[in-house]
């Protein structure tokens, strides 16, 4: 339903949900979410209409066999998901939200999914820079015009998920890049086993990364810092996933964070335009450890983050759960008696 009153949306919110059938504030960070994504759209409605994006590819750091495993696995997986077979488009097909696989970089002859493939993969950002300023803007571009088409489609929810083999490292890099943080605030285990000695060894690799880029980020304006850090220690998929969210802010609609690699793209979508802030929504809390950092520079404290499962799935499984929980209390919140409906049983 549409609110058409002139006064400002916060006030049409306190009017609707006053006479509701509810104990005030006891449905907690529900009605948090609720009012958010009512204020993102500027009305209030029951009406979630959610498409999942799942950006791929690969990273050289990995394909070169300095982190990770076998970089085919990306290309198999991203297959597997187009299938349906993965455990995020099993979430997404149990519980009908719209799904697509956008290949950005994958290490792969063809393009697999939606076919945005900017280079097969990025340079080992060891030694190089992961990507040029024209490969950075053309996977940036391809994750903006996702969201634009959907918006064109009347979809008015966003998640995003991501599939790459080494892009927890490459996370870590850009995360330390951007706030300062030491890699061992930043680095996790990812996909390898959680052994002091396999952290170490990735520890160190990140701390070499930052120490070889260093110079290379400054820049005189944040947003170009910004740009600077992802294309020299990033992703691909980092930099799709950054264009698909400054586009969420621009056609105001509001999006859902998933683990650790979305919430460095968040991180660095905030720095280029605060605004973020008033979109994003938090899923779930990674047991990657540089998430809560990442997501404290969207102004997300780990009470704010509804699903506490020690997660690390990638692909978005975190995120698709939380869009369903959305869905279900945004359809409550709007249809629920009121007080008064009550007192006439």
């Amino acid at each position: 339903m549409k609110d058409n009153s002139v006064l400002p949306i916060e006030e049409q919110l306190n009017r609707f949900l006053q006479p509701k059938c509810l104990i005030p504030g006891g449905l907690g960070l529900w009605e948090v979410y609720f009012r958010k994504i009512c204020t993102a759209w500027g009305e209030i409605s029951g009406d979630i209409r959610p498409q999942h994006i799942i950006f791929s590819a690969d990273n050289g750091c990995n394909m070169e066999g300095y982190v990770g495993y076998n970089y085919e696995v990306t290309q198999k997986q991203s297959r597997n998901m187009l299938l349906g077979r993965s455990s995020a488009t099993q979430f997404c097909n149990f519980n009908n939200i719209p799904y697509e696989v956008v290949d950005v970089g994958i290490a792969s002859d063809d393009g697999i999914g939606v076919d945005c493939k900017v280079a097969k993969g990025t340079k080992n950002i060891l030694n190089h820079p992961a990507m040029t300023e024209d490969e950075f803007n053309r996977a940036f571009q391809a994750g903006y015009e996702r969201v634009e088409h959907y918006v064109a489609k009347g979809i008015n929810l966003f998640s995003f998920g991501e599939m790459g083999l080494g892009n927890t490292t490459t996370s870590a890099c850009v995360l330390s890049a951007l706030t300062g943080a030491d890699p061992t605030e930043t680095v996790g285990p990812g996909s390898w086993p959680n052994k002091p000695d396999l952290m170490k060894r990735k520890i160190d690799f990140v701390r070499s990364v930052l120490d070889t880029h260093k110079d290379r980020i400054v820049a005189e304006s944040e947003p170009q810092r910004v740009r600077r850090i992802v294309a020299h220690v990033g992703g691909f998929d980092i930099a799709a996933i950054l264009g698909a969210m400054l586009a969420c802010v621009e056609f105001k609609k509001p999006f859902v964070i998933d683990g650790f690699i979305t919430s460095v793209a968040a991180a660095c979508a905030v720095h280029i335009n605060d605004c973020v802030k008033d979109y994003a929504l938090p899923s779930h809390n990674s047991r990657e450890k540089g998430t809560e950092l990442a997501l404290a520079e969207v102004g997300i404290t780990q009470d704010m983050v509804p699903i506490q499962a020690q997660m690390s799935m990638g692909e978005g499984t975190g995120a698709i759960l939380m869009v369903q929980m959305l869905k279900t209390t945004q359809y409550m919140f709007v249809n629920v008696g009121t007080f008064a409906d009550l007192m006439k049983l």
